[in-house]
């Protein structure tokens, strides 16, 4: 099988030339300082003009040397970044193809013509994930939006339920609490002729967490899926989000073939390549993570059934939970959450607010009277994942997960003792190991991650220790 190139072209500098292009920097500064607040409601970020042009060097300009009828999409354009981008970087390419801009917000398009944009690209106002159209495109290339939608405070993209229902109902990909840059490129893909290309700047998150699963299927299923790692800091301080660009070939030559790659030291390194890729989570690998793993007999989801806390919505509406200082504090319990949990150590002082009666944690969750060790969901202490046996039983609300033995016999021969586990969890091998595995895709664990995990037997953690690999 011919292996999909994703070579980078060399970049040009980023000072701009042409008058036209200073004054559409210009412009640009307006729309950041005058629709800051549209910016958030629609999950609109910005693209720095380095990332611009190192994503329009990824277009495989040799395919349109010799077509003519090529067509370009900027879905959620903005300010149309990247059709501008391919001004700067590719003009043969920009005078030759037709260019299309799609943009939900007519402010932002009024901006565009005062710059005269559209004499050269056609502008269409409508919502992306609900925009009907009979073309096809040889090129879909942008930043889409990121973000859950909803009409809750807690979520960025401003979104009605209703048109939400829309949006489930029109997306195959559509799973749990799904965040719309994995339906813009599921439609921007379906949108693709056979042998286009499609080159998105996304967060890493769909490459691990279940609410992505039906996605990576459907990029297994329709291309060849290139992953280029830029790190955590491309949006910074706008956003804290760590970014990669996906460079997605359709085309049933290469389905199932994924290429995860970096891009650092002004290249493109390649980690891994799998030529059968049926949409599973794609994690990094290094010298370090296959040592623990080869080690490893056991994964931490062997061994435990992994439960999280109630949600803060549920603690609010329970009838027995109260926010008001009992008189008999002796008859109660405080709940607790992540800021109470440290590695290997549990703080009980009342940080939540919320009390419940000892006799009612059961009402709760069945197993809050049962002693267990309790994992925190994001990454504490320098990276540590932070875990703890809770012996005093409370009760535990938001980001705290519970480690439930299993009781079967595939574990019988699992030995570590609780005390154990809870050292090798809250140990640098664990650190290194996640930070390895999953970089800073995310700022947290999720279930399917903290199941995942390496769990040695005892001779196992002796042999850990003693390779000194650290």
């Amino acid at each position: 099988m011919k292996k999909i190139k994703y070579q980078q072209k060399g970049h040009k500098p980023l000072l701009v030339r042409e008058e036209a292009l200073v004054d559409y920097k210009v412009h640009q500064s307006i729309v950041n300082n005058n629709l800051k607040g549209i910016k958030k409601d629609y999950g609109m970020f910005f693209t720095p003009e380095r990332i611009v042009d190192f994503m329009v060097n990824l277009i495989d300009v040799t395919k349109y040397t010799d077509k003519k009828d090529i067509t370009v999409l900027e879905p959620a354009c903005g300010l149309a970044q990247f059709l501008v981008g391919i001004k700067r970087n590719q003009p043969a390419l920009f005078e030759q193809a037709k260019l299309f801009g799609v943009e939900i917000n007519q402010d932002i398009i009024n901006y565009l013509t005062t710059l005269n944009i559209n004499s050269n690209i056609k502008l269409i106002r409508a919502d992306y994930l609900l925009w009907q159209t009979r073309l096809s495109f040889d090129l879909v290339i942008g930043n889409p939006p990121y973000g859950i939608p909803s009409l809750s405070k807690h979520y960025t993209i401003k979104i009605d339920p209703a048109t939400k229902e829309k949006y489930k109902s029109l997306y195959e990909t559509w799973y749990g609490k799904y965040n719309v840059y994995g339906a813009f490129i599921e439609k921007s893909i379906k949108l693709l002729r056979h042998g286009g290309q499609l080159i998105f700047i996304v967060p890493p998150t769909f490459m691990i967490l279940d609410e992505f699963k039906k996605l990576r299927t459907f990029l297994s299923q329709n291309g060849g899926t290139a992953i280029i790692y830029l790190g955590p800091n491309v949006f910074k301080p706008e956003a804290d989000v760590s970014s990669v660009v996906l460079n997605f070939l359709k085309s049933d030559k290469f389905a199932s073939r994924l290429e995860l790659l970096e891009y650092r030291d002004n290249k493109i390194i390649t980690i891994k390549v799998n030529s059968h890729w049926q949409g599973e989570v794609v994690k990094f690998e290094t010298d370090y993570t296959h040592t623990i793993e080869s080690i490893c007999s056991y994964r931490l989801g062997d061994i435990y059934e992994i439960r999280i806390s109630p949600r803060t919505p549920e603690i609010k509406h329970a009838p027995y939970i109260t926010k008001e200082r009992p008189l008999r504090v002796d008859n109660y319990l405080p709940l607790l959450n992540g800021r109470n949990l440290k590695c290997n150590k549990i703080i009980c002082n009342n940080l939540t607010g919320y009390w419940i009666k000892k006799s009612e944690v059961k009402k709760l969750r069945g197993y809050f009277d049962i002693p267990h060790i309790v994992v925190g969901l994001g990454f504490r202490e320098n990276g540590k994942v932070g875990a703890a046996i809770d012996k005093r039983c409370y009760p535990w609300m938001g980001d705290v997960y519970h480690l439930l033995r299993k009781d079967d016999l595939f574990n019988i021969k699992f030995n570590l003792s609780d005390s154990e586990i809870i050292a090798y969890l809250n140990s640098d091998y664990v650190r290194k190991y996640v930070k390895d595995i999953y970089r800073e895709v995310t700022y947290h664990l999720s279930i399917t991650q903290l199941k995942g995990l390496p769990l040695p037997t005892k001779k196992e953690w002796r042999e850990i220790k003693r390779k000194e690999i650290l």
